[in-house]
Order: structure tokens, then C-alpha cells, then sequence
């Protein structure tokens, strides 16, 4: 299981900070991965910030994983990861429920949290 400095080490405080300003510009969708409104869910939005480009039918991390480029694939499953240890949830579902405001904060949290582990 990773630990907070195996998430410094690799800098996902980095990546968290800038997936929160990018559900804060858009929103969080609660339907699909992109809404016509420009609202993302949360597992679409860390991909984009991971390279991919393309528009997903579903946004579960076993599609989005390998639609990911390679290059960028451990840093979308660290991310993924300190999310779901944080939250202890799925973190669609998780953000889904709890909404912009509330993902926003926790994914602010948690990058602070890293960064300053």
C-alpha cells in the first residue's frame, strides 16, 4: 500500500492541485464523463490531466487506465489511489454524491496533506 511520501516522492500533491482547479472551473457531472455544460467527472478530469485526449464512453479506472498514454499511466494510478485511500470510496461515486464544493476541498486537503508530509 502507498504511503504519503511514496505520493511526495512522486509529486502527486502536484497533480491533485491542479485536478481541483480544473472540477472547481468545471464542475463535477453526475451523469457522465462530460457534460454538454462542460462538467467533468472526477475520473475524466484526472485522465485529461494525464493525457488523454479522447472522449470516454464510461469514466471506471479500467478503461480510462489503458486509454491513458503509457507514459503517464503511474501517475493517473497514484493519483487514483491517494484519492480512494482518502475518501475510502470509488471516487465517481464518491464525488458524485458529495459534489464540486465538497471534492474540491478534499482534493486541496489531501495535496497539502502530501505536500507537506
Amino acid at each position: 500500500m502507498p504511503t504519503l511520501h511514496d505520493f511526495k516522492k512522486s509529486k502527486v500533491f502536484v497533480d491533485l492541485s491542479y485536478l481541483a482547479d480544473l472540477v472547481e472551473t468545471h464542475g463535477i457531472s453526475t451523469t457522465i464523463p462530460l457534460t454538454e455544460d462542460g462538467e467533468v467527472s472526477l475520473s475524466f478530469a484526472l485522465a485529461s490531466l494525464c493525457g488523454y485526449s479522447g472522449y470516454p464512453d464510461v469514466d471506471d479506472f479500467f478503461h480510462l487506465v489503458d486509454a491513458v498514454p503509457a507514459l503517464y499511466r503511474p501517475q493517473f494510478i497514484r493519483c487514483w489511489e491517494a484519492i480512494e485511500l482518502e475518501v475510502e470510496d470509488d471516487i465517481v461515486a464518491w464525488s458524485e454524491r458529495v459534489g464540486t464544493a465538497e471534492t474540491v476541498r478534499r482534493l486541496r486537503s489531501l495535496s497539502k496533506e502530501i505536500e507537506l508530509s
